[in-house]
Formats: C-alpha cells, sequence, structure tokens
C-alpha cells in the first residue's frame, strides 16, 4: 500500500504531508534523492517543521495504537500481502500509520486525527493509495471494508458521514464490502458511480471506459447522461460496461475469469492477441509489441501469471503463435512465427 507522496501528489496542508513523509522515510533503503526531496519540504515552510515535530512527537506517545482493531488489521495486511516472507519492520508499521489514513475513513494522520480534530478534511487533505505498474495491495477500511488495488492504480478514501465513499482514480480496484444498510458503500469513478450496500465488486477505467463486475450482491450505478442522471442496476455474475456517455451494456460474464488477477493470474479465452498483449503490457514496466497487425488477431486462450513476459512469449513460441524479433530489457516484439512467415512469402 502506497500513500503517494512524491511530486505533484504531495498534500499542500503541512499536517498531511509530514504523515506521508513520515510513512515514506520510514526504513534503511530510503534512497538518498527521496532524503533530499524531504530535507527540501522540511526548509520551504516554517509550519512544515512545525508539522514534522508535532507529528513525531504524537507517534513517539501511541503505543497504545497497537491494540487498536484497525491498526491491527492493516498490519496483518501488510504482512500477509504478496508472496513476500512475513516481517514488521518500521517502514511497515510507518506504512500501516500511512493506512490508518483509511481507516479512520477520511481522516489525516497527525493533529486531524491523533489530536482528536473531527473537522471534516478537505479533498486536497483526503488520502490516496496507490500501486506502480506490476504492483497489487491490500488494504482494509475502519468498516472491514476491503480494497485490493490492481497494477498501476489509485484510490482516494473521502471523508465519511453519511456514506463510505471512495474515489477511483485511475487503474482499477476489487471491493469487498461489509454491510451498513445505514451508510451506502459509494465508489466514484469518472462521471458515475457505484453504489452498495454489502457486495464484492471491480471497478476499473481505461481511456474512454469504464467497467464494472459484480462478483456478489447488487449494486447500482448512476451517471450523467444526456438526458440528465441516469441508473441502472446489476446482480451478480454481470458486467458493466460505458464506453460513452450514453452507451451503457450489461452482459453476463465468468467472474472467477475476471476477477483472476486478484490472485497474479490472467485468464484469457479466445482473445486476439492484440488484447492479450494489452493486457499482459498492464501488469509490466517490459513491453510487448507487434510487428505485423495481422498478428494481432490470433487467438489466445491459457492462464498467465501477471508480470511474467518472459514466460509468456515462451508459451507463444511453444504453441507457433508467434517468435521474438527485437528484444531488450524494455520491450519484446513479437513477430509471425517461422512457419506463417514462409507461407505469406
Amino acid at each position: 500500500m502506497t500513500s503517494t507522496t512524491s511530486g505533484n501528489e504531495i498534500h499542500d496542508d503541512p499536517d498531511s504531508a509530514a504523515a506521508l513523509w513520515f510513512a515514506r522515510l520510514q526504513g534503511d533503503d530510503v534512497p538518498p534523492r527521496v532524503r533530499r526531496e524531504f530535507e527540501r519540504w522540511l526548509k520551504a515552510d516554517a509550519r512544515n517543521m512545525a508539522a514534522w515535530d508535532d507529528l513525531n512527537r504524537t507517534w513517539n506517545g501511541v503505543a497504545s495504537l497497537e491494540d487498536d482493531p484497525a491498526f491491527a488489521a492493516l498490519r496483518a495486511d501488510a504482512l500477509s500481502a504478496g508472496d513476500k516472507r512475513p516481517y514488521l519492520n518500521r517502514r511497515t508499521l510507518g506504512l500501516a500509520a500511512a493506512g490508518l489514513v483509511a481507516a479512520v475513513g477520511g481522516a489525516i494522520v497527525g493533529k486531524r486525527w491523533l489530536g482528536g480534530d473531527a473537522s471534516p478534511a478537505s479533498p486536497a487533505e483526503e488520502p490516496v493509495f496507490s500501486t506502480a505498474v506490476g504492483e497489487h495491495t491490500t488494504f482494509r477500511l475502519a468498516d472491514n471494508s476491503v480494497v485490493t488495488l490492481s497494477t498501476d492504480s489509485a484510490v482516494r478514501v473521502n471523508h465519511w458521514s453519511v456514506e463510505r465513499r471512495l474515489t477511483l482514480l485511475r487503474g482499477q480496484a476489487f471491493f469487498q464490502v461489509a454491510k451498513d444498510p445505514a451508510r451506502p458503500f459509494v465508489v466514484a469513478a469518472g462521471d458515475k458511480r457505484v453504489t452498495a450496500i454489502g457486495t464484492a465488486f471491480d471497478v476499473r477505467m481505461d481511456p474512454g471506459k469504464l467497467s464494472v463486475t459484480l462478483v456478489e450482491g447488487r449494486v447500482r450505478i448512476a451517471g450523467d447522461a444526456p438526458q440528465g442522471e441516469r441508473r441502472v442496476e446489476m446482480s451478480a455474475g454481470s458486467r458493466f460496461v460505458a464506453a460513452e456517455p450514453a452507451d451503457w451494456a450489461i452482459s453476463t460474464v465468468d467472474t472467477a475469469k475476471e476477477s483472476a488477477w486478484l490472485k497474479g493470474r490472467l485468464v484469457f479465452d479466445g482473445e486476439p492477441l492484440s488484447a492479450v498483449v494489452a493486457e499482459m503490457n498492464r501488469f509490466s514496466e517490459r513491453k510487448l509489441s507487434l510487428s505485423d497487425p495481422a498478428l494481432g488477431a490470433t487467438p489466445v486462450s491459457g492462464v498467465f501469471r501477471t508480470g511474467q513476459i518472459d514466460a509468456f512469449v515462451a508459451a507463444l513460441k511453444t504453441y507457433g503463435l508467434a517468435d521474438v524479433g527485437r528484444a531488450d530489457d524494455r520491450q519484446v516484439e513479437l513477430v509471425r512465427p517461422p512457419t506463417t512467415r514462409g507461407q505469406a512469402e
């Protein structure tokens, strides 16, 4: 779980920024560049120094947080994430502290939350959690709902009051929603809003397209349309796709196939190679490309691990679907297999 604190994503509010810097600086492997960025932030404004001092004093006095249920849940998520061996160090604790931003429903670790300030957080103060390309991570909210972020994704935890609200900023996330009829669970994505009470669903944002896959329960989707607000309801085992404001469609899908990414797998059943390549590329910094557009029409079926480009390419070669042209550490070019090239010639 990463609380975004780099570049222009650092909060302007000193308390918010101090909390996020705190999580980022835990551990012995912090790059010198990051430490220099922190020093510049610290010296840029006297309020930054004051916020940093306040947060360190507060952190030193919150040993009792170890027994807090929300903290325990976040720590358990950190220890069990991915295939890493369980361990607990200062960086894990720091990330869990930043994770408590989510656990209290939109407050900020710092004076606003630890000091008991009950005033609502402004949008600039609401925490953003993100993943890099090839990563996925899980964190737990205060109501015991669980959010899993896919590759290159980001979600904002908004202030909670009469509803539990999050905003998907980019990418894909899976939500396992704890039941609370009194407070609907709302995920905003672009101009659409997905509302649930107790359910499990996936929301994905692609350029010009939004899709929602419902694994269990029911959800309602609302969004802007030329004639005003439009609403549809979904039942389990279906997927909603909106490519344009007026182009909404719901179809039946294999939810196990669609949610396989949660286990680090991608499942394809006769999809064109061009689509398969695009999906594999989402999970890897090393990108695949097609030398021949006609090659992209080749149907592909199989189960592949996310991020494992070499294994995927080896499978294509084994089954005679494609061969390798140019390849380096950043990209792999797929070309027609020798038999196909010979027939074309």
